[in-house]
């Protein structure tokens, strides 16, 4: 469970992380910052996943940019999770105007050192989520990290049918006796994979609701799935963002796209569309 205690080695690490942070701007803008934001009250980004054939982080910083995003959420991939390299990540982030809102999916595990270098380095980058997924019984050894941690949330990333995930009950059965940090990361495109509701997902999950990925999927009369632009197959976009909106959703909107990864941004800059689209009329 979590707890206060620490010892001198871990208060002298933590100040020292927090010098890091406290050299770069957190990326979260306040109401203030995105009142004129043409995603209204959002933090409209990206899984930077859906670029992953741009293998560097100047690539995907120039493809943020043409989708005329300020917010991405990391793929591993494309950001070595070193806190000693935050700043040198900050400065290009800085000079791009892009805001590193997330990271993910990282999996946490045994290796106590291995989970705190992904907190240190959430910390020192001024990340609000980790994406994440572990077993269950993991989340013990989360909770002081956490605790340690307040300026980072761990939400679990759900896979889809057969993952240990696939239902917002798991993720709430695996959180509600743990560090109020540990949430979830909806990714509404793998709920529909799995049969469920992607609006009764953001009912259920309102309150420990960290990350949301806007990915969306269709059936065709066999009952075979098709990924589809968001907004164009059963995601719901008006009545997700209304949730959103209505629980107060402090985290970033990844626009998630995995089809077409040769070029995926036309279809990317239509899904923004139906998504400016919607805010208008909320």
């Amino acid at each position: 469970m979590a707890t206060n205690g620490f010892d001198r080695r871990t208060f002298l690490k933590a100040g020292a992380l927090a010098a890091i942070a406290g050299s770069v701007k957190l990326p979260l803008a306040g109401a203030d910052e995105v009142a004129d934001s043409p995603y209204g009250p959002f933090k409209m980004g990206m899984q930077s996943y859906s670029v992953r054939n741009w293998k560097t982080l100047d690539e995907v910083l120039v493809k943020a940019k043409e989708l005329g995003i300020k917010y991405v959420e990391f793929y591993p991939g494309h950001m070595d999770l070193d806190p000693n390299k935050a700043p040198e990540f900050k400065k290009k982030l800085d000079e791009a105007g892009i805001n590193a809102a997330a990271i993910g999916v990282c999996n946490f595990g045994g290796d106590v050192k291995a989970n705190r270098r992904i907190f240190e380095f959430a910390h020192a980058m001024g990340m609000y989520t980790v994406s994440a997924d572990f077993e269950p019984k993991a989340a013990v050894s989360l909770d002081r990290l956490c605790e340690e941690f307040p300026d980072v949330h761990i939400g679990i990333h759900n896979h889809g049918p057969n993952s240990r995930y696939q239902k917002p009950e798991d993720v709430i059965a695996c959180v509600k006796d743990h560090h109020k940090n540990l949430g979830a990361t909806a990714d509404l495109g793998h709920y529909i994979r799995s049969k469920q509701d992607p609006l009764e997902v953001l009912e259920k999950l309102k309150d420990r609701l960290y990350g949301c990925h806007f990915k969306d999927y269709k059936f065709n009369e066999k009952g075979q799935e098709q990924e589809t632009i968001p907004g164009q197959g059963t995601l719901k976009v008006k009545e997700a963002l209304v949730l959103l909106k209505k629980y107060n959703f402090q985290g970033c909107i990844s626009l998630e796209y995995e089809s077409n990864p040769a070029n995926p941004i036309p279809d990317m800059q239509k899904a923004l569309e139906l998504i400016r689209a919607a805010v208008k009329e909320i």
